[in-house]
């Protein structure tokens, strides 16, 4: 039950991080936690039989397994000229749900935005748009930007994240892990010769 209770906990700062970059959306985090709960740590024969917590091999498995399809991806969106985690659209164009990778803000009636994931969050009287909102844009905040646009208070773009499952790479991660192994440390050993 211990253990359980630490791989989830460690599942769940993992996919946090990842949710707090953009990466993960909040359902592959909470998947990523209920795998680290059920399959908290294995004995890995290449650590010297110290217990290894299994939601990091089932993270580099599911990495390296999509790695190429992911450096396909950021080809295509670099030619296209389009970021790989966020795009920019109008707020007039904006919907309700959609889901915004930037905080915009109003204080002392100058409207203002915020995007840093890790700096000091600013204060505000007034709070538009919150990326951590995992619903997205409610139906009075999407009319609450587009007043903005009209008011010329606001320029007519947000950027906004993509939703980018990766449920399906961690369900290959966790039958590579099951089936084959820790492909990082298996790499890691071919590398140095052992």
């Amino acid at each position: 039950m211990i253990s359980g209770a630490l791989g989830a906990a460690i599942a769940f700062i993992i996919g946090y991080v990842m949710w707090l970059t953009g990466g993960w959306a909040g359902g592959d985090v909470k998947l990523f936690t209920a795998l680290g709960a059920l399959m908290p740590f294995y004995t890995a024969p290449y650590v010297q039989n110290v217990p290894y917590p299994f939601p990091i091999t089932i993270l580099f498995n599911s990495v390296i397994a999509i790695l190429p399809i992911l450096l396909i991806y950021a080809v295509i969106c670099r030619i296209r000229g389009r970021g790989m985690l966020y795009e920019q659209v109008k707020i007039t164009e904006l919907r309700e749900g959609m889901i915004p990778a930037e905080t915009i803000y109003e204080k002392d009636g100058k409207v203002s935005r915020w995007s840093s994931k890790f700096g000091l969050k600013p204060h505000y009287d007034r709070v538009y748009t919150n990326p951590r909102r995992a619903a997205g844009l409610t139906r009075y905040q999407v009319g609450a930007l587009k007043r903005l646009v009209r008011e010329r208070k606001l320029k007519n773009y947000i950027k906004l994240k993509k939703g980018i499952p990766f449920a399906p790479a961690l369900g290959l991660g966790v039958a590579i892990a099951i089936f084959y192994g820790d492909l990082y440390w298996r790499f890691v050993l071919a590398l140095s010769g052992a």
